[in-house]
């Protein structure tokens, strides 16, 4: 059905950015992938589901950031993307820890997949409230905390190259009767022959978390695959794990691309919001005191080391999601220097 919107869509305005079919393909009301699919646990597989040592370490890292803002009244707790709800209800477990912290949470879920909806709410007690984006977030003076794992990856994104003074976007156009990129001419610009991706509605959440931060105080951790340097074609799609065609069962597959971490940090720098990392998520776990959390878990529970030893080491191996993974936290400059960075980046 997706196939034939998009066939429909190109033979009537011509070829598609890469966005529109991405948005189309993941976001569509009725078949998008997000509204269809449970994806976590069938597609791909995410931190939290990996341990509950992910959750519970960013819990820790929030309760220690509430303290150094002088533990204030009211705090607002949103998660973009909550996935099954694992990380918010490990993240709960340390929060309950300190009395005060707790009562002081407001907590949203943003949250478009329904499938992911319900798991949420089997998964989470207590008072949440559901928001399908993150601007209908509702204006206070209460500082905030932003946490997005593995969030950011699933915007459209667009792709341009530069050959010889001329600038190309990838469009999607049908050969054949079938899905096929094309490159489309858009203007003339003098420069380096080089290839690189924007994502509009990233660069629009950014621009509305920095403002927040700047009228309410508080920090945004961001989690995710990404990049610093270096530009190029990232976009994938993943269907039971493996890798397919972004054109292979149209809205049945997860479409994503790599986070341009250096694109956040200059629309970070013009609100003029503090900065810390990316780095490695690896490194930010262990500086958060991943290792001792394990050897913990381990004592308690000596039949379970080796799955734990295992989850330790695909949350931070360098070969597996310690290091193609990256955190960062963007904060406001009246407040205090969040944790977990001291060591990295």
């Amino acid at each position: 059905m997706l196939n034939s919107l998009l066939h429909n869509e190109i033979k009537e305005k011509g070829p598609l950015s890469q966005s529109r079919f991405m948005e189309i393909a993941l976001q569509h009301p009725e078949l998008g992938y997000y509204q269809t699919h449970e994806a976590i646990g069938q597609d791909f597989t995410t931190s939290p589901e990996i341990s509950q040592v992910f959750g519970e370490l960013i819990g820790a890292w929030a309760l220690d950031y509430y303290t150094k803002i002088n533990c204030p009244k009211n705090l607002t707790l949103v998660e973009l993307g909550p996935g099954k709800g694992t990380l918010m209800a490990d993240f709960l477990r340390i929060a309950r820890l300190g009395p005060s912290f707790f009562k002081a949470l407001k907590i949203y879920l943003v949250e478009t997949n329904l499938p992911l909806k319900k798991y949420q709410k089997e998964a989470l007690a207590g008072p949440f409230t559901w928001l399908n984006g993150f601007e209908e977030l509702p204006l206070t003076t209460h500082p905030v905390i932003i946490i997005a794992n593995e969030f950011l990856d699933t915007f459209p994104t667009n792709l341009f190259k530069r050959k010889r003074n001329t600038v190309f976007e990838r469009c999607i156009s049908l050969r054949d009767g079938n899905l096929a990129f094309s490159d489309v001419e858009r203007r003339k610009e003098d420069g380096p022959d080089e290839i690189w991706e924007e994502s509009p509605q990233t660069e629009t959440l950014l621009h509305a978390i920095c403002s927040r931060l700047q009228s309410c105080g508080g920090c945004f951790l961001c989690i995710d695959y990404g990049y610093e340097e270096g530009r190029g074609d990232t976009l994938q799609a993943l269907r039971e794990g493996e890798f397919v065609s972004p054109f292979y069962q149209v809205g049945k597959s997860d479409l994503t691309c790599h986070v341009n971490f250096t694109r956040l940090k200059e629309i970070a720098s013009s609100y003029n919001v503090g900065i810390l990392g990316p780095g490695p998520q690896g490194q930010f776990l262990k500086n958060l005191g991943v290792d001792l959390r394990i050897q913990l878990l381990k004592n308690q529970n000596p039949s379970k080391s080796t799955a734990l030893d295992v989850a330790l080491t695909r949350l931070t191996h360098p070969l597996q999601m310690g290091t193609i993974f990256k955190a960062m936290v963007l904060f406001s400059p009246l407040n205090p220097t969040p944790s977990g960075f001291e060591l990295c980046f």
